[in-house]
């Protein structure tokens, strides 16, 4: 990560999300986690935000549950799918705390994730 002379200003540029190491979730999709939380009851830290990246003909085998925060992704590149439809590149999409999709993609995307509550 960079940042820049302010420290309250923290950004991530090509450069550093390349040398972020890639978490698989599921065969095909990978998630560059660049801010994580810090639970204060000790537990393990949780991803806040990432860039989710799924190649072509990925998805999720299971539902993704968003109990602990709600969920907003923003299409970056490629086209995200779920039970209720496709999101094209610039999508903003808002799953509520408590809500569950299974997302896949048939072109591949790359996401922009982001949990408000964690």
């Amino acid at each position: 990560m960079t940042t820049l002379d302010r420290p309250d200003f923290h950004v991530v540029d090509t450069e550093a999300l390349g040398q972020v190491d890639p978490i698989e979730l599921f065969p095909g999709v990978t998630a560059q986690v660049v801010d994580w939380t810090s639970p204060a009851d000790g537990s393990d830290p949780l991803p806040r935000e990432a860039y989710v990246r799924f190649a072509p003909g990925s998805g999720y085998t299971e539902p993704d549950h968003h109990g602990d925060s709600s969920e907003i992704v923003v299409v970056l590149e490629g086209e995200l799918q779920d039970e209720a439809g496709s999101y094209p590149v610039g999508s903003r999409v808002r799953g509520a705390q408590g809500s569950t999709h299974t997302p896949r993609s048939e072109r591949g995307c790359l996401l922009y994730v982001y949990f408000p509550q964690r």
